[in-house]
């Protein structure tokens, strides 16, 4: 053979080879690109962002975290499915079933990282298909240079816990000895409502013993009827649930000593209230002690380019290592049972939370949240909000408690009982 003819036979196979090596890179490469759909990281402190470039230097594998407007990421979501062309992982507040054929098994993920129970969607076939990626829960904040001033003292310890009775007593006679405009303000919202129900030992709304229909108990009439009682002694505004002025503002304003709001407070009152002392503190528990849960959800889907990869991002985010550093950059609660998260600000009060969620009554505490998620991803159509609207309607002196009653109980039928 022509000597040079073989050298360039020779230099054009390597030249295949290599041209052949850098296609086989390419797709290697391609492999190892995963998308995540979220909303709200960027007002979170770009955790997501920051797990994913962690994710990133330690096993070479890009994670594309595109922050997706609320009130777009579900039809985003859907519309990616329905095309055969899912992102790898999304967080999100809801399961659609739409999605339903296309979710990842998460039962092995959720077992090895020991995610709360009552926040874990499973399917009818008990398999895991979220995963809380983060809670939040119903609490009570205080005033407590206004609760000083009036030396009236308040729960240290969960060995010294309010019955409601009592912590009613305790603002009645702050309002006295202050210049405490009320006694205290809630969030005009059902959530913190069923919570306020859970507290003096109601089930709020539930299915009969038939299956058939939604019901309600004494408990959760009493209490009602003592949430009414509050607004028309005064004690709180009506003007927060009946013409939307906002709780938080009247809390910062100084004059207000308690609020009963939630976890996702603490970050703006640990950096925008100075002119105040406040304190996170158990709430009062009258027959029960509960909270109202809620949160996000983690999921991935097995029509994505790699959803393999997915997997293992999912995998990775729940070790304990990894989990406790995105709730620390997010101040999430954490939704693992047992741990302990170091946070930037408001330490004491994250620490009031996770105890209270370790102590709370459930399945009860996350039933709302777990049933909202669990019916929507069967396909129902959901509550509609007539139950706030209808306890409106009767500080209006519209309608008489047990029609709002009636009206909420109906909500439930045709929200959770008819597709």
């Amino acid at each position: 053979m022509n000597k040079k003819l073989g050298i360039s036979i020779v230099s054009m196979a390597a030249l295949l080879l290599a041209a052949a090596g850098c296609g086989s890179n390419d797709s290697s490469n391609d492999a190892k690109e995963i998308r995540m759909f979220v909303s709200g990281d960027t007002s979170e402190g770009g955790a997501y962002t920051k797990m994913a470039e962690k994710y990133q230097e330690e096993t070479g594998v890009t994670v594309e975290v595109t922050d997706v407007p609320y009130d777009d990421l579900l039809t985003k979501i859907t519309k990616a499915v329905q095309a055969d062309d899912a992102p790898e992982v999304v967080r999100v507040s809801t399961v659609l079933p739409d999605w339903n054929d296309y979710l990842l098994d998460l039962t092995a993920v959720a077992e090895d990282a020991n995610t709360l129970e009552s926040m874990t969607i499973k399917n009818e076939e008990d398999v895991v298909k979220a995963l809380p990626s983060d809670v939040t829960a119903t609490g009570l904040f205080l005033n407590t240079d206004l609760f000083d001033e009036a030396g009236v003292s308040y729960p240290q310890s969960e060995d010294d816990i309010w019955t409601w009775d009592e912590f009613l007593d305790a603002i009645n006679q702050v309002v006295e000895k202050t210049d405490a405009k009320y006694g205290m303000v809630m969030d005009a919202s059902d959530h913190r409502l069923r919570a306020f129900t859970y507290q003096y030992g109601g089930q709020d709304f539930f299915l009969n013993d038939s299956g058939d229909a939604y019901t309600t108990d004494d408990a959760t009439k009493t209490a009602l009827q003592k949430f009414i009682d509050l607004n028309n002694d005064g004690i709180m505004p009506k003007s927060v649930w009946t013409s939307g002025e906002d709780a938080s503002a009247m809390f910062k304003s100084g004059r207000v000593p308690a609020y009963f709001s939630g976890s996702w407070q603490i970050v703006d009152f640990s950096t925008n209230i100075s002119n105040f002392k406040w304190q996170s503190v158990y709430s009062p528990a009258q027959e029960t002690r509960a909270v109202n849960m809620g949160g996000n959800f983690i999921a991935g889907f097995n029509n994505s380019k790699n959803s393999e990869e997915g997997q293992k991002f999912i995998e990775w985010l729940y070790e304990e290592e990894n989990y406790k550093q995105l709730c620390t950059y997010a101040g999430y609660l954490p939704a693992v049972e047992g741990m302990t998260v170091d946070y930037a600000q408001g330490q004491d009060a994250y620490e009031i939370y996770n105890r209270e969620i370790a102590a709370a009554a459930q399945p009860i505490s996350g039933k709302q949240t777990n049933d909202q998620v669990t019916m929507s991803m069967k396909g129902y159509t959901g509550l509609t909000g007539a139950y706030k609207d209808a306890i409106v309607q009767v500080l209006n002196d519209e309608i008489s408690l047990d029609d709002a009653i009636e009206k909420t109980i109906q909500d439930y039928n045709d929200g959770f009982l008819k597709k």
